[in-house]
């Protein structure tokens, strides 16, 4: 008798469990989405991207406008930027100094803008404020060179477009450029190199969107 019930409660442990006795129920669910898209259209110019521009018969004090339009055409706002990423190609153009101007504008106004395109990289033209090759007198009113980068929209939303301008002249600064006899391409780079050396000419860029926040 004893035995018995020892066995019938091993059998109910057995069967129970350690926890006792439960009901349940369960209902299948699931996760589904997408993730976000960063996009964006570009146009004004020709090539693929609408980004190529040419500026022709360039002469001292008679600058030129190119205009870039963009829009979003992505699912999530964004912020769009200006990227001159290449060094050569920029380092040229900042080796100008007072013979160059450029301004760089969108709808809210001026961007950047300067008449006296020195990045201090001997050698140079001309001179940085008041002293020659000073890191200290990068300011408006010394030397000002074109940076790397410039945010030309902020929080842009989906569908919606905008533009920017780059404009750049020679200037009249002693003569501007000299009296030239033949065409010469636009920011010939590495700058003050003999003509067989010479890699390439313009101001190649990128117009990048990023998320929101995000610098390129």
């Amino acid at each position: 008798m004893g035995a018995s019930l020892l066995l019938m409660g091993a059998l109910i442990v057995m069967a129970t469990g350690a926890t006792g006795a439960y009901f349940s129920e369960a209902k299948q669910g699931e996760i589904t989405g997408s993730t976000g898209s960063i996009r964006i259209h570009t146009s004004g110019g020709g090539g693929a991207n609408g980004l190529k521009f040419a500026f022709n018969n360039l002469l001292p004090g008679e600058p030129q406008t190119a205009t870039v339009e963009y829009k979003n055409v992505g699912h999530n706002p964004q912020d769009v930027w200006v990227v001159f990423d290449n060094a050569e190609a920029l380092h040229a153009l900042n080796n100008m100094g007072q013979y160059g101007e450029v301004t760089l504008a969108n709808p809210g106004g001026v961007l950047f803008h300067s008449a006296n395109l020195n990045d201090n990289q001997a050698p140079a033209s001309g001179h940085c404020g008041s002293v020659q090759y000073s890191t200290d007198e990068f300011s408006p009113s010394g030397c000002w060179p074109l940076g790397t980068k410039y945010k030309i929209a902020s929080n842009l939303n989906p569908g919606a477009g905008s533009w920017f301008k780059f404009t750049f002249g020679y200037t009249t600064h002693n003569g501007g450029i000299g009296n030239s006899q033949e065409e010469m391409p636009f920011n010939a780079y590495p700058p003050e190199v003999e003509p067989g050396e010479v890699e390439g000419s313009g101001l190649p860029y990128e117009i990048v969107a990023t998320q929101v926040g995000v610098e390129p």
